[in-house]
This record gives structure tokens, C-alpha cells and sequence, in this order.
């Protein structure tokens, strides 16, 4: 029952994260954090997400440090699999997203946060 829950949560919140940095990263734009690696990346899109993130995460009753943490592993784990990719010079992991750099793309953000977040729960 925790993995499904854990299972649920991480795909909730990484699509969540995701979107919203996604969508405020293209409106407010602004510096890039690591262009590299992650060409699109902005600091406003991160910070934002990292915010909307972790009071999301809070309002579910996680604990604030918990929240924190998940919140930047979302960013952690998703410029790690933008550096393999660079590293391994993969454009996209999959072509069937369009524009978000594939499937798995869509998800590479959710690593990090679902050891987190097992861990956390049991």
C-alpha cells in the first residue's frame, strides 16, 4: 500500500512541478540556472515550482523539512538525467512528447524524489 501511494504522489507532484516550471519559466523568463546542460532551465521557473512544490507537499501534511527536500530533488534529479543525456549526446530519451524532450523526459524528474519519498513514509 506505500508504494502505490508513494507511486501516486511522485507522479502528482513531478507533474506539478514540472508544468509549473514549465509555464512561469516561459512567462517571467529570466537567467538560466545551468544552460549546459539544461538549456532552458530558469531561475524563475525553478524557484517558483520549488515554492509551489513545497507547500503543495506541506498542505498534504509532509513535514516542512521533508517538503523542502523533495521539493529541490525534483530539480536535482531532473538536471541529473539533462547531464546523461548531454554526456551521452541524446537529444531526447524519446520523441513522443514533442517539445518536452520525451516521455521519459517528462518524467526524469521523479528519481530522486521517490526514494525521498518511500523512505519517508514507512
Amino acid at each position: 500500500m506505500v508504494v502505490r501511494k508513494v507511486f501516486y504522489l511522485v507522479f502528482l507532484f513531478s507533474f506539478i512541478n514540472d508544468t509549473s516550471a514549465f509555464i512561469i519559466g516561459r512567462l517571467i523568463k529570466g537567467p538560466k540556472i545551468v544552460p549546459k546542460i539544461s538549456p532552458n532551465k530558469t531561475w524563475s521557473g525553478t524557484v517558483i515550482s520549488f515554492m509551489i512544490s513545497s507547500i503543495v507537499l506541506y498542505f498534504f501534511e509532509f513535514e516542512i523539512y521533508y517538503s523542502i527536500l523533495v521539493s529541490a530533488s525534483f530539480f536535482l534529479s531532473d538536471i541529473y538525467f539533462s547531464y546523461i543525456k548531454r554526456k551521452n549526446n541524446l537529444k531526447d530519451f524519446s520523441n513522443i512528447i514533442k517539445g518536452h524532450g520525451g516521455l521519459l523526459d517528462r518524467m526524469d524528474s521523479i528519481l530522486f524524489p521517490s526514494a525521498i519519498l518511500f523512505f519517508s513514509l514507512l
